[in-house]
């Protein structure tokens, strides 16, 4: 078989599984670790910093307005995901996949680093508009709007990127009538 051919059967059996997993990963680590105190944050410094930075300041500056320009005393980077330390986080779970295929761990970690891109890119467009070439498209509102909820409800709407998990594990929100009219305003709709 073709070293191509093979590159792209191995693409198409571990990318969707991959990305429903990271779905499930996003989910969890933005509910439990960005939004609660846990022993985590409790004990080490760097994960009360990703709770103070993600919960305090980020909800804290866009908890009212949904978009706008943050203040010299808000960072990017509560906007931000690092591309490196979300290598470097997957790393253990590439190696166990990597005993397994070699193929699968290296697609996880494009999975991961693709994940944090689209996220940057997206997150940072619904809270600091720039008019991307994508904020027209149908899938950039629908997660726009979903991610507006999440600020109104920040029990529910954890994911950013793909909402399957939110879907699966109950934690997603309808908007109500009032939420409608405010999206409305923010040409979500």
């Amino acid at each position: 078989m073709p070293i191509v051919v093979h590159i792209v059967i191995w693409f198409l059996v571990w990318f969707p599984a991959l990305a429903v997993l990271m779905s499930f990963v996003e989910h969890q680590i933005h509910r439990r670790l960005m939004h609660k105190q846990n022993v985590l944050s409790r004990r080490l410094p760097s994960f009360y910093r990703t709770l103070e930075h993600h919960a305090i300041l980020h909800h804290g500056e866009y908890s009212k307005v949904f978009t706008n320009q943050p203040g010299a005393a808000v960072e990017e980077r509560h906007l931000r995901l690092s591309l490196r330390e979300g290598f470097l986080e997957a790393l253990p779970l590439a190696a166990l996949i990597a005993l397994v295929s070699l193929e699968g761990a290296i697609i996880l970690e494009i999975v991961v680093c693709g994940h944090h891109f689209i996220w940057n890119t997206i997150h940072t467009e619904m809270h600091r508009p720039d008019a991307r070439f994508f904020s027209a498209w149908p899938a950039y509102k629908f997660l726009a709007r979903y991610h507006y909820l999440h600020h109104k409800h920040p029990d529910k709407n954890f994911n950013v990127v793909l909402p399957l998990a939110d879907y699966v594990l109950g934690t997603h929100v309808r908007a109500s009538r009032p939420e409608l009219d405010g999206m409305y305003r923010l040409r979500l709709l």
